[in-house]
């Protein structure tokens, strides 16, 4: 008998993070069919909670979505459950979390830990966390809870750029926070494509041959323009070549184009790495544009000394660079 005691002793350690893992997780994410640039969309996201210990907590909800949006102060989102046995809200509103409010675990701020922990989920352009709490205390008792759902919906207004990036979601009580490796299935994240806007479409999800530093910048700003001669399966012909040189044209508001096609230091980038190259541009003293014109978009290629090789988008067209804040 004392051994069959033993046996189950082991037996309830080693399912319990099994029991643990599927305790809270996002079971569907909904985006909409056709998302536009500058347009209000909505977003709804389903959530299940099976009680497996006592609490009594807030919900925290966090959203990782492109900086450039700034979601904390646009966003506006409100859930609600089924099966709360202390009576279920509706239609209650989420709201951001103080600032200085940190995760119990990792003593970080809220957005802090979670990009810490969670990452920015294959994304590879600016985005953040923002993260949301409920009104409601919930007070959870695994023998009254046995399983709790939640919808929340989500309306957000997208930015001025064509985009393609993985959204992110995550949620879990603000007691607990991310007490224990189960809290990574609480996150999901689902391919969103935002379009309408002239421009080209800018890819978080994928390896791009350019790129910028910062990544959030102005056409008033100087900033790094970034080249990678091989990116990902993709191979030019400008790799391992030692002086690699911008092509760069500036269009203005007052409807002019200005271009620098010149073989010299002013184009000349500096190589970094075996396929790595960067250029430092300050737009208007590299374009001379006067300072009562207005640059209203960038465009850039890439070649060799003598132009016998000439890198552009696989379309045939120069590479655009957009600036990400205004």
């Amino acid at each position: 008998m004392k051994y069959l005691k033993k046996y189950k002793k082991w037996l309830l350690i080693l399912i319990l993070p099994f029991i643990i893992v599927m305790c809270m997780t996002i079971e569907n994410i909904i985006h909409p069919d056709d998302p536009q640039v500058n347009s209000e969309i909505e977003i709804g996201v389903d959530l299940k909670l099976t009680a497996e210990n006592d609490d009594n907590t807030k919900m925290v909800f966090a959203i990782l979505a492109p900086k450039s949006w700034n979601i904390a102060n646009s966003a506006q989102l409100t859930y609600t459950t089924s099966g709360y046995t202390r009576g279920d809200v509706t239609n209650e509103p989420l709201t951001l979390i103080d600032p200085t409010a940190t995760e119990p675990t990792t003593a970080m701020p809220w957005s802090t830990a979670l990009q810490s922990e969670i990452g920015l989920m294959g994304n590879l352009g600016p985005v953040e966390w923002v993260v949301f709490e409920s009104q409601t205390v919930f007070i959870i008792t695994d023998e009254d809870e046995k399983l709790i759902t939640a919808h929340v919906k989500i309306k957000l207004r997208t930015g001025s750029q064509n985009i393609k990036l993985f959204m992110g979601y995550f949620f879990c009580g603000k007691n607990r926070g991310m007490h224990s490796e189960y809290y990574k299935a609480n996150a999901l994240s689902k391919v969103i494509t935002v379009t309408g806007a002239s421009g080209p479409l800018t890819d978080y999800t994928t390896v791009s041959l350019t790129s910028t530093t910062p990544q959030t910048f102005s056409y008033d700003d100087i900033f790094a323009l970034n080249f990678e001669s091989v990116a990902g399966d993709t191979e030019t012909e400008l790799k391992g070549i030692d002086k690699v040189y911008v092509y760069g044209k500036a269009v203005c508001s007052n409807g002019s184009e200005i271009v620098i096609d010149a073989i010299s230091d002013k184009t000349l980038m500096e190589r970094l790495g075996e396929t790595s190259y960067q250029k430092y541009i300050y737009p208007r003293e590299f374009f001379n544009v006067p300072q009562n014109v207005a640059i209203t978009a960038l465009y850039f290629h890439f070649n060799n000394g003598d132009k016998s090789i000439v890198v552009k988008q696989t379309s045939g067209e120069d590479f655009e660079i957009s600036e990400t804040c205004e």
